[in-house]
């Protein structure tokens, strides 16, 4: 992996977000690029708004355009700071456009897209991950990370199984892009109703020993997949979780608009997500 994509609201950047990006990058020994988004064409945000989620003294008699600049100026500086202190190589694009399709066309030629689950630019409060999240997911050209909001370190690797072609391809992918984690702990997790079994299993997991020190397949079974995979990955600390192609299978119903609050804040882990 050479190139990664951190997505940021140039006017608010999340720096828990961008501590793991750094991280990934130095794993990888990538360079990581900031995408720093301008709603510029459709803003609806207010003053008001704008100031109290950029964090910051208020700027009297300035324009809406003005504070955005401020804000993103302000937010690039650190950014800069953030990558030197850290040994990154970066670069920054400030993307003045329509945030999802500057996001879209910078995931084309990206390896990796890193992003915060509160990322919006709408006025009201929403839940995780927000719509422009959700969108970001389902119509990325290259897989995307959801960032924790506290990170340690990754000792252990879960990968969802439910005997898709998606969540193959996830497995293989995320195993592609990161060979650096090979000797971390590799569990393979398959949650299925009671009485039924996942096949080639034999086949995973013979792969997947071609990849990591030991890989371990563990079956759960229960009528509610959503509920039984939240609480399985509750009970894990410094995990990297990974789960196939966004809209199907398990994922269909796991970030459901209804569900998605519970996912992204009950599970404090990187998410790693990938289109089959």
């Amino acid at each position: 992996m050479e190139k990664i994509l951190y997505v940021t609201d140039a006017v608010q950047m999340n720096m828990q977000c961008l501590d793991f990006a750094c991280f990934l990058c130095n794993l990888t020994h990538s360079k990581l690029t900031g995408a720093f988004l301008e709603n510029l064409e459709n803003e609806v945000r207010s003053k008001e708004r704008l100031l109290e989620t950029a964090i910051g003294a208020d700027l009297p008699g300035k324009s809406v355009k003005e504070i955005k600049e401020i804000y993103s100026e302000d937010n690039i500086r650190h950014f800069k700071e953030a990558c030197t202190a850290r040994g990154v190589n970066y670069a920054v694009h400030h993307d003045r456009g329509i945030p999802i399709i500057e996001v879209i066309e910078e995931s084309r030629y990206a390896d990796l897209i890193i992003i915060d689950s509160g990322t919006s630019f709408t006025e009201g409060e929403q839940r995780t991950p927000t719509g422009f999240v959700r969108e970001v997911l389902r119509l990325s050209e290259c897989p995307v990370v959801i960032a924790p909001a506290h990170f340690e370190e990754i000792d252990e690797i879960v990968f969802t199984y439910n005997n898709s072609r998606s969540a193959a391809f996830a497995i293989k992918q995320f195993t592609q892009l990161f060979p650096q984690l090979r000797n971390r702990k590799a569990v393979i997790l398959g949650i299925t109703p009671p009485g039924k079994t996942i096949g080639d299993k034999y086949k995973l997991k013979e792969w997947l020993r071609t990849h990591y020190t030991d890989p371990v397949f563990i079956l759960l079974e229960s009528r509610n997949t959503r509920q039984r995979l939240l609480h399985y990955l509750l009970g894990k600390q410094r995990v990297f979780v990974v789960m196939g192609a966004y809209g199907r299978g398990i994922l269909s119903n796991l970030f459901a608009p209804s569900h998605a609050n519970a996912v992204v804040n009950a599970v404090p882990h990187p998410v790693f997500i990938t289109h089959g």
